[in-house]
Parts: C-alpha cells; sequence; structure tokens
C-alpha cells in the first residue's frame, strides 16, 4: 500500500513538473533550436559526463579501502549500473541495488556497502550546496538581466520562482547537512546517538530491533572513511572534482546549442536541478529536474523554448548514456534485471 501511494505520488509530481513546463510552449520553435545543434560537442559533451562517473568510481575506491580494497575500474561497473537503475526506477532504488551486487560480487558487508552510497550522496550534497551558493552569485553578476519572474500560489500563499528556487535549495541543504553531523555522531557519539536512534524505533519487535541495532554497526563501519583526515580530504576533492566536471558539462552543452550562458548561471542551474531530484517522482528525477531548471533560466530571461530544450538535452545526457552503459554492464556481469529488481524490494 506505501510503495503504491509513492508510485502515484510520484507519478503525480512528475505531471504536474511537466505539466507547467510545457504549457504554452512553441513545439515548432522548440524543435528548431534542439535542431541547430553541434552534434560533434554535443558527443564530446557525453564522453566528459562519462569521465565524470569514473571520477566517482576512483572517490568510492577511497572510500570503500579501509572495508577491501578495490580498484576504480572494478567499481566503475557497479558504480554505473547503480545510477542506471536509478534512472529507470522510482524512490533511488539503485542505491539499495548497487549495494546488493557489490556485496553478492564483492563479498564485502550490504550495508557497509550502502553506508558508503550515503557518504557520496552525502558528499555530493555538500558540494552542491558549494555550487548554490556559487551560482547565487548570478543574481549580482547579471542582475540587468533578471527579470521579474513567474509568480504562482502555493498554500495560499503568492511566490515567485526565484523564492521557490531558494527555499528548495535551502531544504536540500539542510538535509545532507543533517545526514553529515548524524553520521559523524554515529562514529565518534556512538553510544548516545544509538540509544536515541533506538528510543525512535520503541514501537519495533525485539528482534527487529536488535536487527536495527546490528544494522547500525554494519553501517558504522561504512562510514570509516570520516576517521581518516588524509581520505576524507581526498574524497572530498574527487567530489568536487567530479560536479566540477558535469558543471563544464552543462556550459559545453550551452555552447553546442550556441546558447549564451553566464557560468554562474550555469553552476546555480545545476545545483537547484540536482537538488530537485530529491523531490518524489516517476524516476529519473523526470519532472522536478525540468521544472526547477526551466524556472531558474525564466527568471534570466531566456524564452521557454530556450529553456526547455536546454534543460531536456541536459536531462537526457544524464540519463540516457548512462542506461545505456549500464544495461551493457548488466549483461556483462551476468546478471538478471528481473533478479534485480526483485532483489531491490526485498532489500
Amino acid at each position: 500500500m506505501i510503495k503504491k501511494k509513492r508510485f502515484y505520488l510520484g507519478f503525480l509530481v512528475t505531471f504536474i513538473c511537466l505539466y507547467f513546463v510545457f504549457r504554452g510552449i512553441d513545439l515548432k520553435e522548440l524543435f528548431s533550436i534542439l535542431k541547430k545543434t553541434n552534434i560533434l560537442l554535443l558527443l564530446l559533451t557525453i564522453v566528459i559526463y562519462i569521465v565524470g562517473y569514473y571520477i566517482r568510481a576512483i572517490r568510492w575506491h577511497y572510500i570503500l579501502k579501509h572495508i577491501k580494497e578495490f580498484k576504480a575500474f572494478e567499481l566503475f561497473p557497479y558504480l554505473v549500473m547503480g545510477f542506471m537503475f536509478n534512472n529507470i526506477l522510482p524512490a533511488r532504488a539503485g542505491e539499495f541495488i548497487r549495494a546488493y551486487i557489490t556485496g553478492e560480487k564483492k563479498g564485502i558487508s550490504k550495508s557497509s556497502t550502502f553506508a558508503s552510497i550515503i557518504i557520496e550522496r552525502v558528499f555530493d550534497g555538500l558540494v552542491m550546496i558549494f555550487y548554490f551558493i556559487l551560482g547565487y552569485i548570478s543574481f549580482y553578476v547579471v542582475k540587468e538581466q533578471v527579470v521579474n519572474p513567474v509568480s504562482f500560489n502555493l498554500f495560499g500563499r503568492k511566490m515567485t520562482i526565484k523564492e521557490a528556487v531558494m527555499i528548495f535549495a535551502i531544504a536540500g541543504s539542510l538535509i545532507f547537512i543533517g545526514i553529515f553531523v548524524i553520521s559523524l555522531l554515529l562514529l565518534f557519539k556512538k553510544e548516545p546517538t544509538v540509544n536515541f536512534l533506538h528510543n525512535l524505533m520503541k514501537s519495533i519487535p525485539g528482534k527487529l530491533s536488535e536487527k536495527f541495532l546490528k544494522l547500525i554497526d554494519t553501517f558504522i563501519e561504512g562510514l570509516g572513511v570520516l576517521r581518516n583526515k588524509k581520505d576524507l580530504l581526498i574524497v572530498f576533492l574527487y567530489t568536487f572534482f567530479a560536479w566540477s566536471v558535469e558543471v563544464l558539462t552543462y556550459y559545453l552543452m550551452a555552447m553546442a546549442m550556441k546558447i549564451e550562458i553566464n557560468f554562474f548561471i550555469v553552476c546555480l542551474i545545476m545545483a537547484v536541478s540536482n537538488f530537485a531530484i530529491m523531490a518524489p517522482s516517476t524516476s529519473g528525477g523526470v519532472g522536478p529536474f525540468e521544472f526547477f531548471g526551466v524556472g531558474v533560466m525564466l527568471i534570466f530571461a531566456y524564452t521557454k523554448e530556450i529553456a526547455v530544450s536546454y534543460i531536456i538535452l541536459i536531462h537526457g545526457m544524464i540519463l540516457l548514456p548512462i542506461i545505456f552503459l549500464g544495461i551493457i554492464f548488466v549483461f556483462t556481469e551476468g546478471l538478471n534485471f528481473g533478479k534485480l529488481i526483485k532483489t531491490k524490494k526485498e532489500e
């Protein structure tokens, strides 16, 4: 019942977001803009984007090394498969599937592996906060380009897109900072933190409560990288490098489409759109990603047709190459799609 409600909520959010994105758009103009895209530069951008994933595999090597040593090229297929399932299944199911596949194939704890993935997301969120702050500078650097943004009613209050973007990004920032703080508390203040979490789980029967405590122990093992200052710094630098490559691809995509855009605006689009993926949706963040990405561009006086065409290509670059690569790795690793999706539900 909960899964069905979550699915319907995600579908509703996607539908509403896409409705506002495409409402009143000139499709002929949209396709005309897409046709002008430089294909060679587009392909180069996609290659650079995939390189960013290999950088993430190097980062994952450093996060996992205190559990077991793996080479980045060994981890790359599992990382890509995880993101592939994120792109085609709702509720970021790929995170669970990646932990399961890696645990099974590499003989390490699935809970610890999942904890390492959460650490990845936390570092991603912290770097995204940086890029959001950098992007917010655009309101002052190109302030002459800012127009009175579209407004809408939310719970009886009139709100501009600029205000919605700010609230959404702040909420996302608080979530990531909160998870990071809890992770540190589990490492360095384990007993009081576990007791606090245990009190929250009082309604759970005894056996499940014991399993929860065991899960916490293996989860803490996956947070081990936080104990080593050198590895912590390396993980942060690789995270920053990976997202810097991604923001470069956003900028190159604008060049391929012959869209003149300030680098700070690109940073804001990337940060806000990726924070938006946390919202419920069908899969791959479809809907919220487009709504907030297009919303940012409308603030800076881009036509809706330019904004929608750019964000569609960006999201396509994010989703399609990784889905294609992920499918290849599923078959080369001798895995079964149906079994993995079933496993995701069990996990």
